[in-house]
């Protein structure tokens, strides 16, 4: 008879042991104390973000007010420029002072593309050129190193 009993004694031992690690019933005090303490961190995280966006809002309204203010002094140096350097001043200038020639084929411009850096109202000797080149200092070397390398081997 002993024998039979075991295994349900054994089965009774284990259900023991992991009652012991099953929640138990939490009192309505603590619950409620949990919720209590739960609303005020929820609260308090939703007062610091409503505060950074705040914060963050009146940071783009002054970058907005500076970027408007940037706009109009861009604008009033582009009419001063266009004032100071109008066109048929700059022709004047142009033509007296520096004393450049008008162009002999106005219509070259319509005629075939411009070369690279050369504008309407510049002749073409005054197109800007390319930068030279100059060699890596390496290059330099190498070059000294096979010409001594050619003289021996002659």
């Amino acid at each position: 008879m002993a024998l039979r009993q075991e295994p349900l004694l054994r089965d009774t031992a284990w259900m023991a042991r992991a009652s012991r690690w099953l929640p138990t019933a939490i009192p309505l005090s603590r619950l409620v104390l949990v919720i209590i303490v739960a609303a005020f961190v929820l609260a308090m995280v939703w007062v610091q973000q409503t505060q950074t966006l705040v914060r963050l809002g009146g940071e783009i309204q002054r970058l907005e007010r500076r970027l408007e203010t940037v706009v109009l002094e861009r604008q009033q140096i582009l009419a001063e420029l266009a004032v100071h350097n109008d066109l048929s001043r700059v022709q004047r200038i142009a033509y007296t002072e520096l004393e450049m020639r008008e162009p002999l084929r106005p219509v070259f411009a319509r005629a075939r593309p411009l070369p690279p850096g050369v504008s309407f109202d510049l002749p073409l000797w005054a197109a800007p050129t390319q930068p030279l080149a100059e060699y890596p200092w390496w290059e330099d070397v190498t070059r000294e190193i096979s010409a001594q390398i050619s003289r021996l081997a002659e």
